[in-house]
């Protein structure tokens, strides 16, 4: 990995981790749809969608917070059979 990925990387994970401390201040989860959203807006990540969902749950789960998997992209991308079973 280039440095300057390596560097991005821990702002990701320090942004993470301020968000969800952050939420924890007033409710009892994190929505990764939420979340994510607002990490890109500050960040540009070097990681994936999914992989940045583990990261808030992970980052959650110490904090207390319940997760909640909400972004759409990420059941279609987990479960490919059950979007199709929808539009049918």
């Amino acid at each position: 990995m280039h440095y300057a990925e390596e560097i991005a990387l821990r702002r990701v994970k320090m942004l993470v981790e301020q968000y969800v401390v952050a939420r924890s201040r007033r409710y009892d989860f994190v929505s990764t749809e939420l979340a994510c959203k607002a990490i890109r807006q500050v960040v540009r990540s070097p990681i994936e969608d999914a992989e940045l969902d583990h990261l808030l749950a992970r980052s959650a789960v110490k904090q207390g917070l319940s997760v909640r998997f909400d972004r759409i992209g990420h059941w279609q991308a987990a479960s490919p059979g059950l979007s199709q079973e929808k539009s049918a």
